[in-house]
């Protein structure tokens, strides 16, 4: 196998294909290199660790036919340090050699046969708004569990809602829950249950960023493609497919959760919002140590109280309506949610300091932030 491509465009698609490997121990060492075939101009990179499989292609100037397993990070590193221009990559027998201007490499490679032999990905069936479903990433995948004892909330629910689709995460302290309306993507079929994991990677591809902002000027966006299998889903953006194992389960019933009313409601503008939380949370310690909300008409008082530090307190400008109200939550939980709002303006919805509060956006209801208070004395 040889091929020469330039770097840049060579680093991109190694880093993105690594990002599947390596993440998880493994006994199989070749887990930790990515399979990278050549044919004709065209060039294919594979990483898996068996849960999560990224795969890239891209163009090349294909030289001789072939396929070769290198380590991963090893190669990556490589070339990233090269300087600008053409790569060549040259495997044979046990050896992959890579050169640019004066610079020469040898790598040991793993043996081809030991590498998993992986499906083709499918095409997609089903398609999504790339714009939709890249903000409902950024809001939603921050709120599952990263705790792999309670595996269920270690996913993301994606389930048909109304004429679109619902995305939603809990890890049981907080839930976020991001509605993409205008999609038929999963009409008729019946809900999965993708690893978070398998969705912030999805989330860090270039393809999927750059796909969202090349919204034609006829109105109509660009769209990642879906396709559900018995027990995976493929991902496909741009030249990227992403395939994960799906989550087996019944998720639980988080309607439940979200009250039926809140007769509570400050408006307050997000930055201002977010600026004196970074400030109090400054004194916070550790994961017990909760911020105060007092709610008032006129304003919020925002308090942190640490026996071994010391304490904070800064007022906020807002409107409210209701009953004055002290509620206390995890500092950066709270922040994490006001973070994923859309818009400039916040709307902090509660019943009581025992019920869970609802961030929002003022003006938008098509993403929640469900957030369970601290109790304090």
């Amino acid at each position: 196998m040889k091929f020469r491509c330039e770097r840049d465009s060579l680093v991109e698609v190694l880093a993105t294909a690594g990002r599947a490997v390596g993440t998880r121990s493994s006994s199989q060492v070749v887990l930790s290199g990515l399979r990278i075939e050549s044919v004709g101009n065209h060039l294919s990179v594979v990483g898996t660790d068996l849960d999560l499989t990224v795969h890239v292609s891209t163009e090349a100037i294909g030289i001789t036919d072939g396929v070769c397993v290198a380590p991963a990070k090893l190669l990556a590193d490589i070339v990233r340090s090269l300087e600008p221009g053409a790569v060549t990559i040259e495997a044979e027998g046990e050896k992959v050699e890579i050169g640019a201007a004066r610079s020469r490499f040898s790598l040991r490679t793993f043996p081809v046969n030991d590498f998993p032999t992986l499906p083709e990905p499918p095409d997609p069936a089903t398609f999504l708004p790339t714009t939709g479903l890249a903000s409902a990433l950024h809001q939603v995948v921050r709120a599952a569990s990263g705790d792999d004892a309670r595996p269920l909330l270690t996913g993301v629910l994606i389930a048909p809602e109304g004429n679109g689709v619902r995305l939603v995460a809990t890890d049981s302290y907080r839930l976020a829950l991001r509605d993409i309306a205008g999609s038929d993507a999963f009409s008729g079929t019946s809900q999965i249950l993708v690893p978070a994991r398998a969705l912030a990677e999805l989330q860090r591809l270039s393809a999927l960023g750059s796909a969202a902002k090349s919204e034609g000027a006829d109105g109509e966006g660009s769209v990642v493609g879906l396709s559900i299998g018995e027990h995976d889903v493929t991902f496909t953006a741009g030249d990227v497919k992403v395939s994960t194992r799906l989550l087996d389960g019944t998720y639980p019933d988080y309607r439940q959760l979200i009250p039926a009313e809140y007769p509570n409601r400050l408006h307050v503008g997000k930055d201002s919002l977010l600026d004196a939380l970074r400030r109090v949370r400054l004194l916070v310690r550790d994961n017990t140590t909760p911020v105060r909300l007092s709610m008032r008409h006129g304003g919020v008082d925002l308090t942190v109280v640490s026996q071994e530090v010391g304490d904070a307190s800064e007022t906020v400008d807002a409107d409210f309506e209701g009953e004055d109200l002290t509620i206390a939550f995890n500092p950066t939980y709270l922040i994490d949610g006001v973070e994923a709002v859309a818009g400039d303006e916040v709307l902090l919805e509660t019943v009581d300091a025992t019920k869970p509060a609802t961030v929002r956006a003022a003006e938008e209801t098509d993403f929640r932030y469900l957030l369970m208070p601290v109790r304090v004395s």
